[in-house]
């Protein structure tokens, strides 16, 4: 009996059909296998995330609610100094030279006139930068953390504050310049200004 060509192909194209469907089959089965895997080693993940996350945020502010004073810093392990919050600048007072009294007046006569051609010393300009702290690296350099009116920057030697540029940061102060003064900061919360 002699089989023809056309049911040759028939039964090749069933088989190839069936192998096709296997296969299919076995891809389908192993993916939803590692699904299901995955979802049991995993299941719960999501809300031990939130949870972690929620300890930690308890934990930092319990920290940040104690005063830090400087030294080993306990999240980062690097040493860093931080400005004293009650250190005010202190106040600059001007003093002024009174003209003596000319002879012949008396103490009665009253109060003797400023003299015109006296100019008080200019004062240094409003200043809205202040120190907050200096952090110092692994290798001895030192970042310093100013305030600029509201906002912190984080400043190293070569930055610009305002138009002010930084030109030494040590562990207790900091130095910048711009084209008519030099200004240092210290921790302690003083402050200098001098004319160039």
């Amino acid at each position: 009996m002699r089989i023809s060509s056309f049911s040759m192909a028939a039964v090749l194209a069933m088989l190839l059909a069936l192998g096709l469907a296997l296969r299919i089959y076995s891809q389908s089965n192993g993916f939803h296998t590692m699904v299901n895997q995955s979802l049991a080693t995993t299941e719960g993940y999501d809300q031990k995330f939130i949870d972690m996350v929620d300890r930690l945020e308890e934990a930092l502010t319990r920290r940040a609610s104690f005063a830090y004073p400087g030294g080993k810093d306990p999240m980062t392990g690097r040493r860093r100094e931080v400005a004293d919050p009650g250190a005010v600048a202190p106040s600059r007072t001007v003093a002024t030279a009174a003209k003596p009294m000319q002879a012949g007046k008396s103490k009665a006569a009253g109060k003797a006139k400023p003299d015109s051609s006296f100019q008080l010393p200019a004062a240094p300009p409003q200043d809205k930068v202040k120190l907050t702290a200096i952090i110092a690296d692994d290798y001895g350099q030192h970042t310093a953390i100013v305030m600029d009116g509201e906002r912190s920057l984080s400043v190293d030697v070569g930055d610009l504050v305002g138009n002010r540029k930084v030109t030494k940061v040590s562990s207790k102060d900091i130095t910048m310049e711009d084209d008519s003064a030099i200004y240092v900061y210290d921790l302690a919360g003083n402050r200098s200004y001098q004319k160039k």
